[in-house]
């Protein structure tokens, strides 16, 4: 894809380990996990996993009332995630015509479930009107804009657990064209046990683990056993490298490739050729060969049949050369932040020339084997690397992201 060059120059995360990008991967680096015990589980039956990864409790006060009551978990994240990648860019407030791309994979169930509770008492004249706006699928998207006074063009785009990813690949191909000249741009997700359960039905919940909720997240591990839900938000700020040039901002990384397909032989297993296909696409559009590519942070959740499906394609694209790791042991899956959160950990590794591993990789399966596998912890210069993201239902993202060099 010809055009303009597209740089990053803002990042900031809200994640289980707190609010901030760099706190985020002080505990990467340091093996740290974000997971725990949630009590509520142990409550529903049906429900067979404990664990997930929650956002510990933060200081909103700072966000003005008018705004922040409308907001559920997933907006206040995404609004701290926000300032800090506009902070970060070098602003106080986000300048005018800024685009802002954000999704979740469903609205706050929460909301919804207090929202269903008086419709169904028919007490639906005890429902304030903050309530519908908590509620709508686009509710990151309308309480950001208005929070943050971004006037440019606005896209709710939600893509299930490859939202964040996409909604940055989408900002780029944008910015890239001409058609805007900057973009905050990510996902958000709030934790409900009804995203635990989801899994549980589909025997793709983590439930082995249960009394060591740190080891429960296991990417490619023989003893992996499913995913562990959590919550969170990445965004980041895009624009020209002119433009940023202009002010001084700091060039964090240029995104040079962005691939996105579909999954069609089946709406709940990935397939190897399929991802195979995503990635293939991104380096195509990066015009670069597999052998460029220093890393791949890979989508690895934790599920039997995805992580094999990934490792093979991983294999059968790059061979052993580009080191592999998931973020995911760390972590859990952020749902609709994790492509756009985890992006913003490996860039910031990136420069700081140190990688994490894949927490919990004890043992790596066979069927994830012939890739490089990060198991520990390790100096790396990576110069140009792929982030994936494949999310349920079908849809596959691959982004490629390179050291900005005049």
């Amino acid at each position: 894809m010809t055009g303009r060059r597209v740089v990053i120059t803002g990042m900031g995360a809200v994640s289980p380990f707190g609010a901030g990008a760099d706190l985020l991967v002080r505990n990467l680096l340091a093996g740290a996990a974000g997971v725990k015990v949630y009590e509520e589980l142990k409550t529903i039956p049906g429900i067979n996993s404990h664990a997930a990864g929650t956002v510990p409790q933060l200081d909103y006060g700072f966000i003005p009332r008018q705004y922040r009551r409308s907001m559920t978990k997933m907006s206040l994240f995404a609004y701290m995630a926000c300032a800090e990648a506009l902070k970060t860019a070098g602003y106080e407030t986000a300048p005018a015509g800024t685009a802002l791309y954000i999704g979740s994979t469903i609205s706050s169930m929460e909301a919804w479930i207090a929202f269903a509770q008086k419709y169904l008492a028919k007490e639906l004249a005890q429902v304030k009107t903050t309530a519908v706006f908590q509620v709508m699928n686009h509710s990151p998207l309308a309480n950001l804009a208005q929070a943050l006074n971004l006037e440019g063009p606005g896209f709710g785009v939600c893509n299930a657990c490859a939202t964040g990813l996409i909604n940055i690949g989408l900002a780029w191909q944008a910015v890239k064209a001409g058609f805007l000249e900057s973009a905050l741009c990510g996902g958000a997700d709030e934790y409900h046990p009804m995203m635990t359960g989801c899994f549980s039905i589909m025997n793709a919940a983590s439930n082995l683990y249960n009394d060591t909720p740190q080891k429960a997240s296991r990417p490619f591990d023989k003893d992996r056993c499913g995913i562990v839900c959590s919550e969170g938000s990445g965004m980041v700020y895009i624009e020209t490298p002119e433009s940023a040039r202009k002010r001084g901002a700091r060039i964090l990384g240029e995104i040079i490739g962005f691939a996105t397909n579909t999954e069609t032989k089946s709406i709940s297993h990935p397939s190897r050729e399929s991802i195979t296909a995503c990635m293939r696409a991104a380096l195509a559009g990066a015009a670069l060969k597999p052998a460029d590519i220093d890393l791949v942070n890979a989508h690895a959740t934790g599920t039997p049949a995805g992580d094999a499906e990934e490792a093979a394609s991983i294999a059968a694209l790059f061979g052993a050369g580009p080191a592999v790791n998931s973020l995911k042991g760390h972590l859990g899956h952020t749902m609709a932040a994790s492509g756009s959160m985890e992006l913003i950990a490996i860039i910031k590794m990136m420069f700081g020339g140190r990688m994490a591993a894949t927490l919990n990789l004890e043992n790596i399966d066979p069927a994830c084997a012939g890739v490089n596998h990060l198991t520990a912890a390790a100096s790396l210069k990576v110069n140009t690397f792929m982030k994936n993201s494949f999310a349920l239902g079908g849809t596959n993202a691959s982004l490629i992201v390179r050291r900005f060099a005049d």
